[in-house]
């Protein structure tokens, strides 16, 4: 094997932000494939009633007092991400450091966004006050009377 081998068999970037969030959500769902896993899989569809199953995953977590592995924080980000930007359309932009991706729902007309790095950090140490659900619900006022908005 040569040097040239190794790295044509490196995995490819992905071509966008939204690309790299989609490929993330879909490894949160896969993380979930395998037997005795602590929600089923094929019920993470994207839709608005399955992120009470990233919830419930995150929940543990709280109930737990344990800490969320960055990696899991990240896919159940890109997964929270993905299930509004399905519904709502938009793009991702660079964010802060509670933050570091946004969502941004709505342009040219307006802009909601849609922080859901912090919110779902905070779901494992706030516990239920901080309910993905619900978060996921404050989209849809804004973005009826197309007015600007920002979800934390």
């Amino acid at each position: 094997m040569s040097i040239f081998d190794i790295f044509r068999k490196k995995p490819k970037m992905p071509a966008s932000i939204e690309d790299g969030m989609a490929s993330q959500a879909h490894d949160f769902i896969n993380a979930f494939r395998s037997p005795g896993a602590p929600i089923d899989a094929a019920q993470l569809d994207f839709s608005r009633e399955s992120i009470l199953l990233v919830d419930h995953v995150l929940h543990d977590f709280y109930s737990q007092g344990a800490q969320l592995p960055e990696d899991l924080h990240f896919l159940a980000s890109a997964y929270l991400f993905e299930c509004a930007r399905r519904h709502y359309g938009g793009r991702y932009l660079r964010g802060d450091e509670n933050n570091p991706f946004v969502l941004v729902i709505g342009e040219p007309d307006f802009k909601i966004g849609f922080c859901a790095m912090e919110k779902v950090s905070g779901r494992t140490t706030n516990g239920p006050e901080d309910n993905l659900q619900f978060f996921f619900d404050g989209i849809e006022s804004p973005y009826q009377q197309k007015k600007n908005a920002t979800l934390l």
